[in-house]
């Protein structure tokens, strides 16, 4: 971990959390906090959502909260209700003088913090942190996203279980800006979660910077190599397909001349040989030494949501010990789920990787998945694949429960994000050209339950569904 710089002293206080398990006959006690692959039953709209849908566009939500406390941010209360209100991450940074909280720092370097975690009022973790702004395309969003550690009294490095995830000291405050659900990222990865590939886990929490609101945001697991995220023996790589980021430890392929970053090695100088081998397999038409279940499911994942930075770019893949080439986790899908107006991401139909103007961003990102298309059995196995997901958690009912079950969990906060960040009816980069006409939030949810199932249909007629 870099030494965290000492010139600008930071004081994270307090990531309030304030929740309660919210049941009823479709939504389970365990939620969102606790298990992000159990869905079941007929679809119905939720109270929550309801609520924060309601029977017109712009409903608002009402009421107070007695005995929560915790700032500025839950002065706003909201009782009477039937659901349960956000964790609240309130950040306090103490800057130089005429420094903006908003451009620190710029460059990707730890800054101290202190951090408190409240539950229902009551602290349960108190401790050192660091933090800095993150992302590519997305730093020069005014909503920023933060890459975040939990420290020890010494600055070191600590395991944390925040809001019941798995303990662990690399975490990631995604700022949702563009994608005005707020909830597209959450929707993959539990997609993904809900087929048995792992995916980060998420935590929706409001957002407090010096005493000023910020909004939604999801708090994620950072992809890495760890027992709880991508455990990968000794002799395994993690890598990353994303030229965007630069930096050191970038490979290239020699046939595919595929850029990739080895994230995680036990000897990066050998990466590229191993993966060289593997490729010729590949073009070869020999599959022997990749998981194909992985690479389908990959695949299915871009294609559900037509994902602009699919294949190409944000692109996470895994090299076993015993050189066994995988696809996944999946990551960040802001620009899909029809949130994306090039590469023809907004229409429902057609294969994203048929696109006129794929993969522009990289040329050399499609070259593995070119050659296994070719293949018939490959094909048959992704119609099969797709059709086991389909009769399961990828049916119309569990998709829509997803999303219901994630509306209901950001209901008391949509409307003060919007206060904040009023964006509903306005075209953010990078928005399909019909966002202009969605005013409320009830647009947008419906626009994304709409848009998935002409999708998944779409999907349906193609593979003989």
């Amino acid at each position: 971990m870099p030494r965290p710089i000492a010139s600008c002293a930071l004081a994270l206080v307090g990531l309030v959390v304030g929740f309660t398990a919210c049941a009823d006959s479709n939504n389970s006690s365990t939620g969102l906090y606790e298990d992000q692959t159990a869905h079941s039953g007929q679809h119905q709209v939720s109270d929550g959502a309801s609520e924060v849908l309601g029977d017109g566009a712009d409903s608002k939500i009402e009421g107070t909260q007695e005995g929560f406390s915790g700032g500025s941010v839950v002065s706003d209360q909201y009782t009477g209700s039937s659901y349960a209100p956000l964790p609240i991450a309130q950040i306090s940074i103490e800057m130089d003088d005429g420094v903006n909280p908003d451009e620190f720092p710029y460059e990707r370097e730890w800054r101290p913090a202190s951090m408190e975690v409240f539950l229902a009022g009551e602290v349960v973790h108190e401790g050192r942190a660091g933090i800095h702004v993150r992302g590519n395309t997305s730093r020069d969003f005014d909503k920023k996203s933060f890459a975040l550690e939990t420290w020890n009294a010494n600055d070191e490095d600590l395991d944390v279980p925040l809001l019941g995830l798995p303990a662990e000291e690399d975490w990631i405050l995604q700022g949702p800006f563009s994608d005005k659900t707020l909830i597209r990222n959450h929707l993959i990865y539990t997609l993904s979660n809900g087929i048995g590939r792992y995916a980060a886990r998420t935590r929706f929490v409001e957002l407090e910077i010096n005493g000023e609101y910020r909004g939604v945001y999801v708090l994620m697991e950072k992809i890495k190599r760890d027992d709880n995220r991508v455990a990968l023996p000794e002799g395994a790589a993690l890598l990353k397909r994303d030229w965007v980021e630069g930096g050191e430890n970038f490979v290239q392929t020699a046939l595919c001349r595929d850029d990739l970053k080895v994230e995680w090695s036990d000897d990066i100088s050998g990466v590229v040989d191993r993966l060289d081998s593997i490729e010729a397999e590949i073009l070869d038409g020999d599959f022997s030494s990749i998981d194909l279940e992985s690479f389908i499911d990959h695949m299915l994942l871009v294609e559900i949501g037509r994902n602009v930075d699919g294949y190409v770019l944000s692109t996470w893949i895994t090299l076993s010990e015993n050189d066994v080439l995988g696809m996944g986790p999946v990551w960040d899908y802001n620009g899909a789920l029809g949130n994306a107006s090039y590469f023809e991401a907004w229409r429902p139909e057609g294969w994203h990787y048929e696109n006129p103007e794929f993969p522009a961003d990289n040329p050399h990102g499609f070259c593995w998945y070119e050659a296994l298309l070719e293949s018939k059995a490959f094909r048959e196995m992704r119609e099969q694949r797709w059709r086991m997901h389909r009769e399961g958690p990828w049916s119309d009912d569990e998709i829509d429960a997803r999303i219901d079950e994630a509306v209901k969990t950001i209901a008391p906060a949509v409307e003060r994000n919007f206060e904040r960040w009023p964006l509903l009816g306005e075209v953010i980069w990078p928005n399909d050209v019909g966002a202009e006409s969605r005013t409320t939030y009830a647009d947008e949810v419906a626009y994304l339950r709409s848009w998935l199932q002409q999708r998944t249909a779409w999907i349906d007629r193609s593979l003989g569904n």
